[in-house]
């Protein structure tokens, strides 16, 4: 078996502990011990960011936010999705060292070359009550069996979505109380499963939780309203 190497750690001030572990190129991004991301299995990831970034292809000045970056392949997908020059990818991670080790370690490393790509030192709800109606997107990748979000959050990321825009977000599995606290927040909400990676002979699903403002009207649609 390969050697298992640790490339970082970080200690917060609550006494919890971020690690980023190396295995025969696999990186794994942990959390007290418990993996949060890994560069196996970012498949849902991939898909939370084709899906939020779907509707809205032809703007000519997206602005994306990623709640919590893990090890960057969300990112990496939302901006090869959006490639528009003047296209806008804020990352919201409030544990600097997670930014550094997806420059030095991680496969997307590539990105932070971007100018498109800003990093923020707080969390995706904190930036969002700042940021009123001014998003196109929300991708927040969850890898827990619950997303503890309250009211108020929700409702931070709702304020801070343009009309129709959708707030994506990736857990291990369907969580209904979740999807209450969204729509009592004002969003439209559906769920899709999608495939935890793309590697491995086993199949495993995880669950894309959509959480749309209001309806979203196709640039065509608008130009004929004219």
């Amino acid at each position: 078996m390969k050697p298992l190497t640790k490339l970082g750690e970080s200690k917060m001030v609550d006494g919890s502990v971020w690690e980023l572990w190396e295995r025969d190129g696999e990186l794994s991004l942990q959390h007290d011990g418990l993996p949060c991301a890994t560069s196996f299995t970012h498949g849902s990831e991939d898909a939370m960011a084709e899906i939020a970034t779907s509707p809205i292809t032809r703007a000519t000045q997206p602005c994306i936010m990623i709640a919590g970056l893990g090890l960057g392949y969300g990112l990496a997908k939302a901006m090869e999705c959006l490639p528009r020059e003047k296209a806008r990818f804020i990352v919201a991670e409030p544990i600097p060292s997670i930014v550094a080790w997806n420059r030095e370690y991680s496969e997307t490393k590539s990105v932070w070359e971007d100018s498109r790509v800003s990093a923020e030192n707080a969390t995706a709800a904190d930036l969002c009550r700042k940021r009123t109606g001014s998003l196109h997107a929300i991708l927040l990748r969850h890898v827990h069996a619950r997303c503890e979000m309250n009211l108020s959050d929700a409702q931070a990321y709702f304020n801070a979505l343009k009309g129709g825009s959708l707030l994506a977000i990736t857990v291990v599995k369907r969580d209904k109380r979740l999807e209450s606290t969204l729509m009592r927040a004002g969003f439209e909400v559906s769920t899709t499963p999608v495939p935890a990676s793309s590697k491995g002979k086993q199949l495993r699903m995880h669950t894309v939780v959509l959480a749309r403002r209001g309806r979203f009207v196709p640039f065509a649609e608008r130009q004929n309203n004219k």
